[in-house]
This record gives C-alpha cells, structure tokens and sequence, in this order.
C-alpha cells in the first residue's frame, strides 16, 4: 500500500467516525452531565475515560480481538446483559436527584466525587454504550482489518483517541461555562429527566438484544 492509500484510509476513518462521536448518546450525556453538575475537573475526567474507551475498543478491533468476540455470541450476550444493568442504573440514579432537587454530577452522585470514580464512570459509559460497540465491531473492522499492516491499523487506534479526547475534553470545558451552568441551573429537572430516559433507553435497548440473542 501507498502512503497515499494509507492517509486515505485515515481521512475515511475520521470522515466516518465524526459524525458517530458528535450524535448525542451516552457518551456525550456522561461527559455533559459531569461537567455541568458537578465541575470542570470531574468533567475532564469522565472525558478521559469515555476517551480511553474508545481507544481500548479502537486497539482490540485493529488486532482482531473485537471481531472475536463479536462472533462469540456468549460473550456479547454477557456484556450486552451487564452494560445494559449498568446503565439502568445511571439512569435510575440521575432520576432520583431530578426528584430530590439536587444537582448531579452524572454518575449518579450529588455530593463531589473523586477524579478516578468520575474517569471510571466514563470508561464503562462507554465501553457499555450500544452505538460504540455497533461501531467498532462493524465500520471501523471493515476498515481498519487485520490485514493491514501493523502501522497503519495503529495509527487508525491513535486517530480515535486523537478525536474522541479532543471531542470530549471540548464538551467537558464547553459544558462548564458560567452561561452554560445557569441555563442548566434554570432548567435542570426537566434536562435532568430526560437524560434519565434517554441512558435508560440505551439500557433497555441492550438488554432487549441480549433477551433475543
């Protein structure tokens, strides 16, 4: 392959995993929710984590492992049945301070929590989150295979951490303006809500799949 082919291949990539970062989902609901209910430093670290998913399921779909156990349907069917629970429970946590009428931080805490639970909580959002795991396993294998040759499929694993990272801290810093957390402030229960239904919906979408193997 040609230097050409390969800067090709990358611009393909990020021309098609653009649009999937910057769609609303779990992901960005986490990182969002951190920065605007709790502060820019667990907002920076929850980016990090959704970040760091990424880049763990980027790395074991370029090496192979993803398509593995993409196939290996008790596999899926496990991680499918615990990501779904797990965001149950986010979601059943961010509803619960919509009632109580206190700010959450996103990962179902009121009160300040630390920076590792804030990164831990944004690693299993998104090592957890339907639309990556469809992704990874389907467009990005197609083109990012193990037949490629080794640099290349690792420089295809940086440029999705590049992106994501660059996504998510710009959502984490977006998301902490003063302008930004007044109108949360004003409208927090209802946005509150929402998120809940919106995680729990992800949730229950998982575990239907899983149901029907």
């Amino acid at each position: 392959m040609t230097l050409l082919h390969h800067a090709g291949l990358l611009v393909a990539l990020a021309a098609v995993y653009l649009p999937a970062l910057a769609s609303p989902g779990p992901n960005f609901l986490a990182v969002t929710q951190a920065a605007v209910g709790g502060s820019r430093r667990q907002g920076v670290a929850t980016a990090l984590g959704v970040a760091s998913g990424s880049t763990v399921q980027a790395l074991l779909a370029a090496t192979g492992v993803g398509l593995l156990l993409a196939h290996a349907g008790g596999v899926q069917r496990v991680v499918a049945l615990l990501g779904g629970a797990y965001l149950l429970w986010v979601a059943r946590a961010i509803w619960r301070q919509a009632s109580a009428g206190a700010v959450s931080p996103g990962i179902g805490k009121v009160r300040a929590i630390s920076l590792h639970a804030a990164y831990r909580g944004g690693l299993l959002t998104n090592l957890t989150n339907p639309k990556a795991l469809v992704f990874f396993s389907t467009i990005f294998t197609a083109l990012v295979g193990p037949g490629l040759p080794a640099e290349l499929r690792f420089a295809a694993v940086a440029l999705i951490c590049l992106l994501s990272t660059s996504w998510h801290l710009a959502l984490a810093t977006l998301f902490t303006q003063p302008a930004v957390r007044a109108g949360y402030a004003r409208a927090r229960r209802p946005l509150l809500r929402v998120t809940s239904l919106a995680i729990g919906g992800f949730g229950v979408r998982l575990l239907w799949g899983a149901a029907r193997g």
